[in-house]
């Protein structure tokens, strides 16, 4: 799925014809970036809509090193990251305890890491199933392990990203993990049930 050489090129002189070309083509693989870091859809589709005007606007940077898809992902990215930012929330905390009380105690009793991984299996998740429960984690731990996770990225960079330190990061993942397995261990015995 490359884009014509030539559609970049008339995306440069502000074509509006190649501009709608990119954006029917590209809208939903950069929307389900977006839909990784916004909870809610529509903010997502603004997320998606800013990174496409940075896109247009940038083009003339892109000298058609690497995959241009490449280019406009990590400018997606971006935007959704600074998103993260404006909106204030706190994206990352020191401080995240998974659990309070009785609750963690019910929790733990009920969590059987023996036999995690073959319940998870047997339960046969799709795609969108996973996504919609990893939209289940603290902005914190779903931010850091889609960084890590599905971009690739490395702790360092991660770190430098959100203005953490690598432990942070490397904590933010590791109980991103550990409360991914429970909910889906959790929504895997409903699942289960229901057969």
């Amino acid at each position: 799925m490359t884009v014509p050489k030539k559609i970049i090129k008339q995306c440069k002189k502000n074509n509006e014809k190649a501009q709608a070309y990119i954006f029917e083509k590209y809208a939903p693989e950069l929307l389900s970036v977006c839909l990784r870091y916004m909870k809610d859809r529509a903010k997502a589709e603004d997320v998606m809509q800013d990174a496409f005007v940075t896109i247009f606007s940038k083009i003339k940077q892109y000298e058609g090193k690497g995959s241009f898809e490449g280019w406009m992902k990590k400018i997606t990215l971006n935007t959704a990251l600074l998103q993260l930012r404006k909106d204030k929330k706190e994206i990352i905390s020191d401080n995240f305890d998974l659990y309070e009380g009785e609750e963690k105690i019910k929790e733990e009793k009920e969590f059987n890491p023996k036999n995690i991984q073959s319940v998870i299996e047997k339960a046969k998740f799709k795609q969108f199933e996973i996504i919609d429960i990893m939209n289940e984690l603290p902005d914190g731990f779903r931010t850091v392990f889609n960084l890590y996770v599905i971009e690739g990225m490395k702790h360092k960079e991660i770190a430098e990203e959100l203005g953490i330190s690598v432990g942070t990061s490397k904590s933010q993942l590791m109980r991103a993990r550990t409360k991914l397995k429970k909910i889906l261990y959790k929504k895997a015995l409903i699942k289960l049930k229901k057969k």
